[in-house]
């Protein structure tokens, strides 16, 4: 996920957050091990369309992230009483009270996430990792990442804590407004490198809608580890 919130960058997010039904879906999935009737934290929110979401199951919800312009861009929207938001890193402002449970939804280390979530949490503790090594908006082909779905569980292993691991993949492209819209998204990703567009052009679909009349299609593959936080040792390996 993006960790540079410029305007660009949030009015992409925004929009691909509120063109289909990623965040329901990804909700709806999670609640599997989340408490309906718990404190729930969402750690490195963003935009905080995933913690809106989890509102609508979860008796309360705290959302933090440490962009200024992230959050104000959830607080201009109408959000529901029973959702908190903190501006602030997650890392070391939560408030002392611990959490039912936890998500960390591509942010954070996983040795960071185990060491915050063994002083601020109470019960489940869910971390979405990306699972696929290419770069997906990379004009470069063969542009890879590390395998950071192995190395979560590598680091769950070797402390001995138990573990639920599951893989998914959900649709999470991009809508443009305009051809230009496009061609600043790729160059937003691909900031050393000439964006063609014809290239681009190449890779749209024409959807039909006056608003957003080009989509750019992307499934988002993950991985979803689910633990204890009683589980986390204090020192880890």
């Amino acid at each position: 996920m993006m960790q540079w919130w410029t305007s660009d960058a949030v009015r992409f997010m925004r929009d691909a957050s509120e063109y289909g039904d990623y965040y329901a879906r990804l909700s709806n999935y999670l609640m599997r091990w989340l408490p309906a009737d718990g404190h729930l934290c969402d750690a490195g929110c963003g935009l905080g369309y995933l913690a809106q979401a989890l509102a609508d199951h979860c008796r309360y919800v705290t959302a933090i992230d440490r962009s200024e312009a992230a959050i104000a861009a959830m607080r201009a929207r109408r959000l529901p009483e029973n959702l908190e938001t903190i501006c602030g890193d997650a890392f070391q402002l939560l408030p002392e009270r611990p959490f039912d449970a936890m998500t960390f939804c591509y942010f954070g280390s996983s040795e960071e996430i185990l060491r915050l979530a063994r002083r601020r949490c109470n019960g489940p503790v869910v971390m979405v990792k990306r699972d696929c090594s290419e770069h997906r908006f990379s004009v470069h082909p063969g542009r890879t990442h590390r395998d950071v779905r192995a190395a979560a569980e590598d680091l769950l292993e070797r402390n001995g804590i138990p573990f639920h691991s599951e893989r998914l993949a959900l649709e999470f492209g991009q809508p443009f407004r305009t051809p230009e819209d496009a061609m600043a998204f790729f160059r937003l990703y691909n900031p050393q490198a000439e964006v063609n567009e014809n290239w681009v052009a190449d890779r749209l679909t024409k959807t039909g809608r006056t608003d957003f009349p080009l989509y750019l299609p992307e499934m988002r593959k993950m991985a979803v580890l689910v633990l204890q936080a009683k589980d986390i040792p204090e020192e880890l390996k």
